[in-house]
């Protein structure tokens, strides 16, 4: 079965599936649809857990092992099982089918992938995972629909918006919901209960410390690590906080990530650096290098940390601090893929 993420509270509701399939390229609805599905999980007595990251050369083998070794007394078990490229490569499609098969007794599983192609979503070990669980699909929202998501966030924090602040938002967010959810979360911490103006958005939704912001997608695309340091250091000791910067570097990821993954599929590097437009067109040089520099997996692995500094910034995540991934996110992308400068 497939659906929309924004439908999976109801799915959830009524019953667990023992296997859920977490697929899609928009980092908040996918974020948000693994964090219900873990707590479902708890609450229905999945007190373990375990975790194993599909990266290079796997042994596939290491999950079938965990899920057998239950003892007789051993409590219900969530597996995750998560494959960054969204590529099992062979033995690995193998293996998730032979796991669908026999999914093991007293445990919920949840597998998580980026978005698939057409090709993908059509193979035999992706179609046998969805026969034998749920598909939750984290797909992004269009023009279109934001306000009316936007307005539905804001109503959970007691807050009305008219139609020009939902419009203004929208027009501010489009295409990076993780930066909308922050900007909401600000609104709520700012403004109180109640009806909310296109003027209190506006005074509200400021580009704190725009300049260097903007400064630190420089440095990420021009793999300056030196410079990108040293503009987290400058943010962190003049007090900012994470969630107001945070939404500059998942939007330079996050076109990283597009760009990238379009290009691995064939897509032509020069063609795309022509659809851009606004202030990224104005870095269309440096965009293309960085994208020339890195390779796929950095910046997936990059995304990811920046939904953990999301949870780390809101005590959702209470190992390390949301600073220090930053700078690791920033090291991480100064580095060619061969490792050579």
């Amino acid at each position: 079965m497939n659906i929309a993420a924004d439908r999976l509270p109801d799915q959830l509701a009524r019953g667990l599936a023992p296997l859920y399939v977490v697929v899609g390229d928009e980092p908040l609805a996918a974020q948000e649809a693994a964090d219900a599905i873990r707590a479902a999980a708890r609450a229905a007595g999945h007190s373990e857990r375990d975790v194993y990251t599909v990266q290079g050369r796997y042994n596939w083998q290491s999950i079938f092992a965990g899920g057998d070794n239950l003892s007789l007394f051993a409590e219900r078990r969530l597996t995750e099982i998560r494959v960054p490229s969204g590529k099992p490569g062979l033995d690995g499609a193998k293996a998730l089918e032979a796991y669908a098969a026999r999914l093991p007794a007293d445990t919920l599983t949840l597998i998580s992938l980026p978005g698939l192609d057409w090709k993908a979503m059509k193979s035999r070990w992706f179609t046998t995972l969805a026969a034998a669980g749920v598909v939750v699909e984290a797909r992004p929202v269009e023009r279109a629909q934001l306000p009316a998501w936007i307005d539905r966030r804001l109503a959970r924090q007691g807050l009305r918006a008219d139609r020009a602040a939902l419009e203004f938002l929208a027009d501010q967010l489009e295409g990076n919901l993780l930066a909308a959810q922050q900007e909401i979360d600000k609104l709520a911490l700012l403004l109180p209960p109640g009806a909310v103006t296109l003027a209190d958005v506006e005074h509200a939704v400021v580009d704190v410390s725009r300049l260097e912001a903007d400064a630190l997608a420089d440095a990420l695309y021009a793999g300056d690590c030196a410079r990108f340091a040293q503009i987290v250091t400058d943010l962190r000791d003049a007090g900012e906080s994470v969630p107001t910067i945070l939404w500059q570097v998942t939007s330079a990821v996050g076109l990283l990530l597009r760009l990238k993954s379009a290009v691995t599929q064939g897509e032509s590097l020069s063609g795309l650096m022509r659809t851009l437009w606004g202030r990224d067109k104005q870095r269309a040089p440096q965009i293309e290098q960085a994208v020339k520099r890195l390779g796929l997996a950095q910046v997936e692995t990059a995304l990811a940390d920046l939904a953990l500094i999301d949870r780390q910034a809101k005590g959702l995540e209470r190992v390390g601090d949301p600073w220090d991934t930053l700078l690791r996110v920033g090291m991480n992308l100064a580095q060619p893929v061969n490792g050579k400068r």
